[in-house]
Parts: C-alpha cells; sequence; structure tokens
C-alpha cells in the first residue's frame, strides 16, 4: 500500500500537464518525498498547544468529511514537491521580487497541481477501499488570523515534520531531505499503515544556525527583514508576499493571485538538501 501510495502521488506530480514551464523547458517540480506519521500519535494533540486549539487532529479532520464516530484509526500521507533545478535557479536570481517563473509555478501550485495530487492519489486508494480526506480541500479549511499572524486549521509543514520529513529554519520554512525550496501536501487516510520514523532530535533539528550558531543566509536573503537572529516576522512576510502589492504585481505578470515570494528559500545552505544530514556524512 505505501509502495502503491509514493508511485500514484509521484506520477500524478511529474506527468501533471500543470507541471511544465515553457519558459524554463521543464518541470516546475520534481518527485516528491512521500511519508507517513501513524493517525494516534500524540503530536498531533500536541499541535493544538503549539499552534492553537483550533488545529485539527487526523481524527477530527476525518470525521468532518465522514461522520463522528467513523474514525477507527489511520494514517497521514505527506509529502514534499521540491522546485526543479530550472526554477531554483531563476528565484535563486532575483533579490528584490520573485521571478516570473517563480510567480507561476505558485499559482499552478497553489490553484491546480496541489489540488490534482490529492484527488488522483484518494481516487486510486477508493478503488482499493481505502477512504480518506484532503483537508486543504475541505470547507472548514480556512487561512486565519492568529496573534503571531496568519494560521490555519491543518498546517502542512507541522504535518510534514510529524511524518519525520524533515524540520523548520530559522524563517520557518521546512526544512527536508530535499531542502527547503519545497511545497508541502498531505492527506489522512483509514488505512493503518507503518509510520517514518522522525529522525530529527527537535523541530529546529536541521537548521544550521540553531545547530552552529552561524548561517543566517536566509536573514540576507530576506527583501524586507523579516527574517533576523530573533526569528521570522510573519506579518510582514505575508504583506510582502501575499498583500495588494503582491497581488498587483502578479497580475501584471499574467496570474491571478498573489506573486508570492520564497526568495529565502533559494540561495541558502539549505536549498536543496538538509545541511545537516550533508555534514554529518562528511
Amino acid at each position: 500500500m505505501k509502495e502503491l501510495i509514493r508511485e500514484t502521488v509521484t506520477q500524478a506530480i511529474v506527468a501533471s500537464e500543470h507541471n511544465w514551464s515553457d519558459s524554463l523547458q521543464g518541470r516546475y517540480y520534481d518527485a516528491p518525498l512521500v511519508q507517513f506519521a501513524a493517525g494516534d500519535d500524540p503530536i498531533f494533540t500536541e499541535f493544538k498547544r503549539i499552534i492553537g486549539p483550533w488545529h485539527k487532529t487526523p481524527q477530527e479532520a476525518y470525521e468532518a468529511g465522514h461522520g463522528d464516530g467513523s474514525w477507527h484509526g489511520g494514517t497521514v500521507v505527506s509529502w514534499v514537491m521540491p522546485w526543479s533545478r530550472g526554477l531554483r535557479d531563476c528565484n535563486r536570481a532575483c533579490t528584490e521580487h520573485p521571478s516570473v517563473e517563480w510567480t507561476k509555478a505558485y499559482h499552478v501550485a497553489s490553484k491546480l497541481l496541489q489540488k490534482q495530487v490529492r484527488a488522483v492519489l484518494l481516487q486510486e486508494l477508493q478503488r482499493c477501499g481505502v477512504r480518506g480526506v484532503a483537508p486543504a480541500d475541505a470547507g472548514w479549511f480556512s487561512i486565519m488570523d492568529a496573534p503571531d499572524g496568519k494560521t490555519s486549521p491543518w498546517s502542512e509543514r507541522h504535518i510534514g515534520y510529524a511524518a519525520g520529513l524533515g524540520s523548520f529554519g530559522l524563517n520557518n520554512a521546512f526544512i527536508s531531505g530535499k531542502g527547503m525550496a519545497v511545497v508541502l501536501n498531505s492527506v489522512v487516510i483509514d488505512a493503518v499503515l507503518e509510520p517514518d520514523r522522525r529522525a530529527a532530535a527537535h523541530h529546529r533539528a536541521d537548521c544550521l544556525h540553531f545547530t552552529t550558531g552561524g548561517c543566517g543566509a536566509c536573514i540576507r536573503r530576506c527583501p524586507v527583514q523579516a527574517i533576523s537572529p530573533q526569528g521570522h516576522d510573519k506579518n510582514r512576510c505575508m504583506r510582502f508576499g501575499y498583500g495588494p502589492e503582491s497581488v498587483l504585481l502578479a497580475k501584471e505578470r499574467g496570474v491571478e493571485g498573489p506573486a508570492g515570494c520564497a526568495l529565502c528559500q533559494v540561495g541558502v545552505p539549505c536549498e536543496y538538501r538538509n545541511p545537516s544530514t550533508h555534514r554529518a556524512a562528511h
């Protein structure tokens, strides 16, 4: 079952008609990393304290779609879609705004590709008698205001951490085995599968700033000083990447929605690999 899931997600990403850039002459996103978390892992309850009481557990997400009492255990499937080298190269060359290609890639991922991959996976599993839900597509999902900035009832980054895909950087982006230049996704299913181990000792374990006291490359990459040695100013970051001026920039580029940013996810040691793993191997 796990191999079927990995193959289905991979093919849905790499073969999608949406996952192609004429200007890059290649894909926006490469083959994913897919991992699994137990649906009853206590960490999901802990997220209600870390993120907020509004964050749903896998059981709550599943029962919101299939009814109270429908959950009898299951698995959270989480995956990262790594940016292609061409996409990383063009955004790395930018310093004030994201590249045109990245704005288009962000639009493709958020509006088309991610939803398509989730739907394809759930349809394939349904043929095998497995039911599931895609929290990001649920009617209860929304981006909400919280005291420290925007939040949601289902954080793909935290779900990725629970599944052992990586940990968090100084800029609050997610450092996976394919680096930080990735997009995260997940579904909850009612099949009980063997979970993957969380290799990270803690939620900052793969960030060089926290493990060596140095680096800070993402600080220098941010065009609006939203990152400092003290952490990430989520509100300033969101205003720049997703506010009215960003929406206007996207419109000028022929894209509906914000232009995004993610400049701090390239031109850094964790761009396309986990730097802590790399250091350990050498």
